[in-house]
């Protein structure tokens, strides 16, 4: 990416990607689970409907308090939580909650200065990182990555 405007463009696109796919499945494929320890594509749905606006909010905070930790371990509660958010609901109502979630986290993202977007993080798993880094990486390739896997988890992959 070569600037937060693009970044932000880009976002919403794959998030309009997902939620146009995720609403184009049966209630059958949404719910399948390709194997017993891999998520359905509800499960991606519902961590997909959280985690863009969680780390929105971690880069909101980075922006004024230079160096602050961002990211957060597979175990996270929000993260767990969300993966069971649409236990027994279709995929229309998983893609509304996407849409929503992009749409929160864009208006939070277009808040940030250019400044902001160049303020560094404390990242585990990325160590000292910018903003812009942290949500291309966090937000744009992690949904990429989950409408393959909501692809595969559907059967349709």
């Amino acid at each position: 990416m070569t600037s937060s405007a693009e970044l932000i463009v880009a976002i919403e696109r794959a998030g309009a990607e997902l939620a146009g796919f995720i609403e184009s499945l049966s209630d059958e494929q949404f719910h399948r689970r390709p194997a017993p320890e891999e998520w359905s594509a509800a499960e991606i749905t519902g961590h997909m409907s959280e985690a863009p606006l969680t780390f929105a909010n971690h880069a909101q905070r980075v922006a004024v308090e230079p160096g602050a930790a961002i990211g957060r371990p597979p175990d996270d509660p929000g993260r767990l939580s969300a993966v069971e958010r649409l236990a027994g609901r279709g995929p229309k109502d998983g893609a509304q909650l996407v849409r929503e979630c992009f749409r929160d986290a864009c208006v939070i993202l277009r808040g940030l200065s250019e400044d902001g977007w160049q303020t560094k993080g404390k990242s585990p798993r990325m160590g000292d990182v910018t903003m812009l880094e942290f949500i291309e990486d966090v937000v744009l390739k992690h949904v990429q990555g989950h409408l393959r896997q909501a692809k595969d988890a559907a059967g349709v992959g």
